[in-house]
């Protein structure tokens, strides 16, 4: 989208047209890749123990009370995220009820893209949830 492709969205000149509009979909894309590198931790050895070139702290374990604390409270934030976002685009797509809806000007082939690319999403808050129990459960004392 900020590179100009077309992707049907509507209002996307309005994010390419300034400075500020384009810091905000950067950081947005850079806070989802980051929240999928830390879900993935939750599944692999380095998300055990701290880096070690981190200052201070480096080659420390990561205690399970700390990482589900942080993980569960993104896990309900995406909760609600993704559900209400899921129940209104739902609602407008259908005429349930009036309100924005982002494939306003798209195409059907521009929407089959948009909700493939979206619907996934739908099952991030769960995984993460199924990672936060493995994660848990893994961590335990024995």
């Amino acid at each position: 989208m900020l590179a100009g492709a077309d992707t049907g969205f509507a209002e996307a000149a309005l994010y390419r047209s300034n400075a500020s509009g384009v810091v905000y979909v950067l950081c947005l894309e850079a806070l989802q890749v980051g929240a999928a590198a830390l879900s993935l931790g939750l599944c692999y050895g380095w998300g055990e123990k701290v880096p070690r070139w981190v200052p201070r702290v480096g080659g420390k374990a990561i205690h399970r009370r700390l990482a589900t604390t942080v993980g569960g409270a993104g896990a309900l934030c995406l909760y609600v995220i993704v559900g209400a976002y899921t129940v209104r685009i739902v609602g407008v797509s259908t005429g349930a009820w009036d309100g924005w809806n982002p494939m306003t000007g798209m195409n059907p082939g521009q929407r089959a893209a948009l909700i493939a690319a979206y619907t996934p999403a739908i099952a991030w808050p769960i995984a993460l949830t199924a990672g936060l129990v493995g994660y848990w459960r893994r961590r335990a004392p024995e």
